[in-house]
């Protein structure tokens, strides 16, 4: 019976030894990214079709649909104030078939409807995808139309809840920007809940309201055309559409939450998919015609990778719980 002889292991063998697992490890991690789907993928959208949600979704499956391989169809679920929507991309099945947008709903929710129990830690993210300012406007032709945004804070102001201020549903973006609006410059409007942006805006035109904080591409056919006039909007750099509407912090008033939108899949999705999305979705953000197509609609482009956007996501819970407490904000 013979024993196999232990070979001492060179300084030359431990180095082939490592880079035979790191090119492992490499080959892997690019096995990973090459994933793609097989199948149709379903992009679910808490909002109903025509607001900025919905813009910021066809665009983006129209130029992703490239690098997936597969047709991207959009799922408008704005059930619950959009409740019914992150519920389902909770629940989903974790085969990469199913994508979810998201914006800061996912995180302030929690602090406004009651039986919601989903957060910043419900979701695997793939990346930011837009970021969006809110822009007060009112009616062109309407009582307030001829009105600066310093006339117009002062009219809302000296007259508590005699402005209409259009809002989508129960403290959205759209609330969030009016509390802040009252809080920073003493105005009192009356609060008029809406179910969407488009319909806001068609309230503007129809007189049944008189303002809104909108996104830009929820409003941008009624500018273009005359319709609706631009006061001031909420961001820190100027609006790609329109440089010259002031900013609200440049009259010194601290009216800034920042708006963003991101992609998810459920917590438990493969690591293997994860990849392979975070790819396809870092392709299609590199990609000229989503700027192009942004520009277009008035949508603020903006990217981060996932690590960087679960960041974002967690800071923004912060501001969210400090403004829902300052807001008084109850839930229902």
């Amino acid at each position: 019976m013979s024993i196999a002889k232990k070979l001492p292991v060179t300084r030359r063998h431990a180095s082939a030894m490592l880079g035979t697992f790191f090119l492992t490890l490499a080959a892997g991690g690019a096995q990973a990214q090459d994933w793609k789907p097989d199948r149709p993928v379903t992009l679910i959208v808490p909002s109903a079709p025509g607001g900025g949600h919905d813009n910021n979704a066809r665009i983006l499956a129209s130029v992703m649909e490239k690098y997936a391989g597969q047709v991207i169809t959009i799922i408008n679920q704005p059930a619950g104030a959009g409740v019914v929507a992150y519920n389902d991309m909770m629940k989903a099945k974790p085969d990469g078939l199913t994508i979810g947008q998201v914006s800061v709903s996912i995180v302030s929710d929690q602090f406004r409807i009651n039986g919601v129990i989903y957060n910043k830690d419900t979701y695997a993210y793939l990346g930011q995808i837009s970021a969006d300012q809110n822009v007060l406007v009112v009616k062109a032709d309407g009582p307030y139309g001829k009105m600066d945004v310093r006339q117009f804070l002062a009219a809302a102001k000296e007259n508590p809840d005699a402005i209409a201020f259009g809002v989508s549903g129960n403290w959205t973006n759209h609330d969030y920007t009016r509390f802040q609006i009252e809080e920073a410059s003493g105005a009192k409007f009356l609060r008029v809940p809406i179910k969407g942006g488009s319909q806001i805006v068609l309230s503007m035109l129809s007189g049944d309201v008189h303002a809104g904080a909108l996104y830009p591409s929820e409003i941008k056919a009624q500018v273009s055309a005359g319709a609706l006039k631009m006061l001031a909007h909420n961001g820190s750099a100027p609006l790609e559409s329109w440089p010259d509407v002031p900013s609200f912090t440049s009259f010194g008033l601290a009216v800034n939450l920042e708006i963003w939108r991101a992609l998810v899949m459920p917590q438990d999705t493969p690591e293997e998919i994860l990849a392979g999305w975070r790819n396809i979705l870092a392709q299609t953000m590199a990609d000229p015609d989503i700027k192009a197509g942004y520009a277009k609609a008035g949508i603020g482009y903006a990217y981060r990778d996932a690590a960087d956007t679960a960041k974002l996501v967690a800071d923004a819970e912060v501001a969210y719980k400090d403004i829902s407490a300052k807001a008084g904000v109850t839930k229902e």
